[in-house]
């Protein structure tokens, strides 16, 4: 049977789409990527008891902390490529122990930090295509009136971190020090890595990244910095142009879809939305499984877990793992 010509060039046409497409999904670096993350990954809901009595005293509060989540095996299963996990120094027994808040919201998927970077790594080795893992920390040290003082975030504290963080992950990660001039690595050539942030500002940000081409962890560095190249932008309605100013220049950013529970309550996803259009690469969420209590259908995905990033690349086109 014959073609039209007009038919042959449509056949070309997809043809050239196709491989197009194909070629994206393996010419990418990995900031050419966008993906799902989980916020406070480790949480799990706070204990009857102290819900009650925050709500007793503090409503607003209550309704923020009012969310958990699944193990961070399902987690990853289902498709999150970031994880967050906030950390607690216990000088006394020389120890990173896992929790939100001091006394009142520590019950945690995984107790210590050890243990959260054990759950991972098994499985990355069951997985050992996937992209990059991102892991951001918060180093937990504020003050909380009528709640414990938790010990500071000392340089002997973050050596700690960083010993922990070597002898549990150290041959899988992707380090500061081998980024150089914000080009990143190939994404073929990344499968089965870890990239790991200190989300940080200030003084503990400072005190890490005294020697930060020896470090493990990456920092949120301005870009005036030499250790520039990750930024956490939170708000991707208020910070839309300058995550996408920062996305073309070549850095990886992380945003939110949403925040304190409002838009699972409020079944709003002008954030997510956001959040997706901003380019940021990970985008962090509390919902990537809808949480029946609201009602609201309101759930953060992406069809195939990662997909070619909207700002950086011109093609669509999927990312396997």
């Amino acid at each position: 049977m014959s073609r039209s010509p007009i038919s042959v060039v449509y056949i070309v046409v997809l043809a050239a789409s196709f491989f197009t497409a194909l070629g994206c999904a393996t010419e990418l670096r990995i900031n050419e990527i966008q993906f799902v993350g989980s916020h406070n990954s480790f949480k799990q809901a706070m204990s009857p008891e102290h819900m009650r009595a925050l709500r007793a005293q503090n409503p607003a509060a209550a309704r923020a902390l009012d969310y958990a989540h699944l193990p961070l095996s399902i987690q990853l299963d289902l498709g999150m490529r970031k994880l967050e996990i906030d950390v607690f120094f216990s000088p006394q027994s020389r120890s990173l122990v896992v929790g939100h808040v001091q006394t009142i919201d520590m019950n945690s998927n995984c107790d210590a930090l050890a243990e959260c970077f054990r759950q991972v790594r098994s499985w990355s080795n069951a997985h050992p295509r996937h992209v990059p893992i991102w892991i951001s920390f918060n180093a937990k040290d504020q003050r909380i009136e009528g709640l414990p003082d938790p010990a500071p975030f000392t340089e002997d504290a973050f050596a700690l971190f960083d010993e922990v963080i070597e002898a549990e992950l150290g041959s899988r990660l992707i380090r500061p020090n081998d980024i150089v001039n914000l080009v990143w690595p190939n994404l073929n050539d990344a499968r089965g890595k870890i990239l790991l942030i200190l989300d940080e500002q200030g003084n503990k940000r400072d005190l890490y990244w005294k020697n930060w081409r020896a470090r493990p962890m990456f920092t949120n560095a301005p870009p005036e910095h030499p250790a520039a190249a990750i930024m956490i932008l939170n708000d991707p309605i208020e910070q839309q142009e300058e995550i996408k100013k920062f996305v073309r220049a070549g850095y990886m950013v992380r945003t939110r879809a949403d925040a304190d529970t409002r838009e699972a309550r409020e079944g709003s996803t002008v954030r997510r939305e956001a959040a997706f259009e901003s380019g940021a690469q990970a985008v962090s969420t509390d919902y990537y499984v809808e949480d029946e209590r609201f009602g609201s259908g309101y759930v953060v995905g992406i069809a195939g877990y990662v997909r070619c990033n909207p700002v950086t690349t011109q093609v669509v086109c999927s990312v396997a793992e």
